[in-house]
């Protein structure tokens, strides 16, 4: 935007130093030749005896004084001129040091009008733009400010009631700072920009508006792709979790079918052998005995990995008593420890997800507790607080975590995964020495 600034060069007050030597020089051979000129006038004129001549008979008023008197007073003007001429400079350089220091704020203040990203305007009470800036002219869909100039703003207003509501509010003298502002460009363009308009008055001038606008389209842009990149990450994760819990579930199931029966089988026959030379043949009785509990030994262990893989409580209890299952099989585990379990709400028509998540969450808390916290009291709570959430915490007073520590481990990074990606909310609060409360809430589909 070109515009014209008004600029007053200091050469005007403060002429060049060979130029102000010239004219002094041209001064002094006046007043040399002007003095020169005058006494050889007297001298040939013989003056100084005519005008005796001429002041004798008034001798008694002293008029012949007077020469004297003129001569004084010519000095004393001299000397008056010189310190007035004195001031004069004095003053010259201060306005010329005014003029320096207003030249360099101006272009201090064209480098934040024209040249800030913001666009910045100077309205009318009634929304005329009287003056604007580059980034203001873009915004707007414009070319050059004279383009700008003279229109009103509200006509930039995508919703022209708003631009009423504003108006009224400004003329209250509210200050308005709008969050989201759509404005529809000369191209018809939509913009969305931060907006601060407020109401402007200066002593003289009569009052306007001050409108500021950062534009935001890019911005709200790129939030919507993040919000969907987002949305389809935890689609994904969703997608994962649950192939996740039909791989395990199906793993979980062969490990019952195949492995336990065959585990089951090899234990009998090692029972009928051990029965069959019981007292006869020690040695085969001992290595059939040894089979036996090696047998049940690793049942055992496949029992644990298919528990971890699919808990069959899930499946044939319910959520509710699943967790308490699964509490007390860690009491067992832990008996220094005072767990209680708290349930509250309808708990039966949740989806197959939402019970394994919850089922994880608590899952994984009680071992990283086991693992980590030292905690003398753990408090497992599932609560339904309408038909549409859930609110699931495990609480301890164990030592607690450190938030600006960087942690390593995946746990809570899972089950953040795991609960985001039911559109739910994951919140930890803890201080070190003080316990730990993972709590989440969790969107309630029903079953139908």
């Amino acid at each position: 935007m070109n515009e014209a600034w008004l600029t007053i060069p200091a050469t005007i007050y403060a002429p060049h130093a060979p130029v102000r030597q010239r004219r002094a020089l041209r001064d002094l051979v006046l007043v040399i030749g002007a003095s020169a000129a005058t006494f050889l006038l007297s001298s040939a004129f013989q003056l100084r005896e005519w005008l005796t001549d001429i002041t004798r008979p008034l001798e008694r008023y002293q008029i012949d004084e007077l020469p004297l008197t003129f001569a004084v007073l010519a000095v004393s003007l001299a000397w008056f001129a010189w310190r007035r001429w004195r001031h004069a400079e004095e003053e010259l350089q201060l306005r010329v040091a005014a003029q320096q220091a207003l030249v360099a704020h101006e272009a201090q203040y064209r480098t934040l009008f024209m040249e800030n990203l913001a666009g910045t305007a100077l309205a009318s009470a009634q929304g005329e733009i009287l003056l604007c800036n580059p980034a203001f002219i873009r915004m707007l869909g414009l070319e050059h400010a004279s383009q700008a100039r003279g229109r009103n703003f509200g006509q930039f207003y995508a919703d022209k009631d708003l631009w009423q509501k504003h108006q009224q509010a400004l003329a209250a003298g509210r200050k308005l700072e709008i969050g989201v502002l759509e404005l529809r460009g000369a191209s018809g363009i939509e913009v969305k920009a931060i907006a601060c308009v407020q109401p402007h008055r200066s002593p003289g001038v009569s009052a306007g508006l001050l409108v500021f606008l950062a534009d935001i389209s890019e911005l709200q842009i790129m939030q919507r792709e993040l919000a969907d990149a987002l949305a389809e990450n935890r689609l994904l994760s969703q997608k994962y979790l649950m192939v996740q819990e039909d791989e395990r579930r199906n793993l979980a199931r062969e490990l019952h079918d195949e492995l336990g029966q065959c585990l089951n089988a090899i234990k009998l026959d090692a029972v009928v052998i051990r029965d069959m030379v019981q007292g006869r043949q020690p040695e085969i009785e001992v290595s059939a005995k040894a089979i036996v509990e090696l047998s049940g030994h690793v049942y055992e262990v496949v029992r644990g990995i298919m528990q971890r893989l699919r808990p069959a409580a899930l499946d044939a209890l319910g959520l509710r008593d699943a967790v308490e299952h699964l509490l007390g099989q860690w009491r067992r585990g832990n008996p220094g420890v005072d767990c209680r379990f708290v349930a509250g709400g309808d708990l039966s028509d949740l989806d197959e997800m939402l019970n394994i998540t919850v089922y994880r969450l608590a899952q994984e808390c009680l071992t990283n507790i086991a693992k980590h916290a030292r905690a003398a009291h753990v408090t497992v709570s599932l609560e339904r607080r309408d038909p549409h959430e859930l609110l699931v915490a495990v609480a301890d007073d164990g030592c607690g975590l450190d938030a600006a520590a960087k942690r390593t481990g995946l746990g809570l990074i899972g089950l953040r995964e795991r609960v985001e990606a039911l559109s739910g909310r994951l919140h930890l609060a803890t201080e070190p020495g003080k316990g730990l409360t993972v709590s989440a809430v969790l969107p309630v589909t029903a079953q139908h």
